[in-house]
């Protein structure tokens, strides 16, 4: 899990990232967690709900691997969709939050978890300790 300050075996990008999708994807009740995960072939950063029961839920991919940010192609989107942007991967459709890139254009930052997604994501498995 990751706190507002720290960031163990995160790359510079996803320390950058983490505090505005940890607000933007927050789940009343839970705990947010960056953690690391597979999908397919690549290692990926994955913004996670923690239950105080310590279940996880995957809740967005974040675009740092350029496996990742390759394969998205915005969809054009009206004046008032905010951060939030229709997308393709492939033939699928998918949400993605953006952030401000170069030129002022959007630049995804995470690819919110979609049932495939969810169905091939294995985020990796770690006891969270807690205090009795």
């Amino acid at each position: 899990m990751c706190g507002s300050v720290s960031a163990i075996s995160l790359a510079e990008p996803e320390r950058q990232h983490w505090p505005y999708l940890r607000e933007r994807l927050r789940q009343p009740g839970h705990a947010m967690a960056l953690m690391r995960g597979v999908l397919g072939d690549v290692e990926v950063a994955v913004v996670t709900a923690v239950t105080p029961a310590g279940e996880v839920r995957p809740l967005a991919v974040l675009t740092t691997a350029p496996e990742i940010a390759h394969e998205i192609q915005l969809v054009e989107a009206g004046p008032s969709q905010g951060d939030l942007r229709p997308a393709k991967i492939g033939d699928d459709d998918v949400q993605v939050v953006v952030g401000e890139g170069p030129g002022g254009q959007p630049r995804p930052l995470a690819v919110l978890v979609n049932p495939w997604i969810e169905q091939h994501l294995l985020v990796f498995a770690r006891r969270l300790w807690r205090r009795r």
